[in-house]
């Protein structure tokens, strides 16, 4: 059963990564400032489809299944509570990623194409930081 939950976990965990990599390319072409009403609406439908059947999904399932991994080996290692917490600093982007798609559907878009642009590595770094923190597994 442990293999099993693990597998679960790695493809809902690529899958919220998959949205989290996508969707901040989107809103870099949503942010440009031409864009006729057809086009920012498509955006729009594309970001909440996104949002609510991948993104979120997939992070519930992250967090659900990971867990459940943690109660199984019944021990927490010091680099599992790092990890934990790189995850709760992917979860906050989650979250800021949704207040940036509330900002365009409400027309109150503060950021630039530029900001997406360097926003869109943040959930790279922190992958790095995760997947190196459960592959080596270090002890502090």
């Amino acid at each position: 059963m442990y293999l099993f939950i693990k597998a679960i976990h790695i493809i809902s965990f690529t899958a919220w990564m998959a949205g989290m990599f996508y969707l901040p390319r989107i809103f870099v072409y949503h942010s440009e400032k031409k864009l006729d009403i057809k086009t920012y609406n498509k955006f729009l439908i594309m970001e909440k489809k996104l949002i609510k059947i991948i993104m979120t999904p997939a992070m519930l399932a992250t967090w659900f299944l990971g867990l459940a991994l943690i109660l199984i080996n019944n021990s927490i290692e010091f680099w599992i509570l790092i990890k934990i917490f790189f995850v709760i600093l992917m979860s906050a982007s989650h979250g800021f990623f949704i207040k940036c798609y509330k900002d365009f559907y409400n027309k109150k878009n503060k950021y630039g194409n530029k900001f997406f642009r360097i926003i869109n590595e943040v959930p790279t770094f922190l992958l790095l930081v995760i997947v190196f923190l459960a592959v080596f597994k270090p002890s502090f």
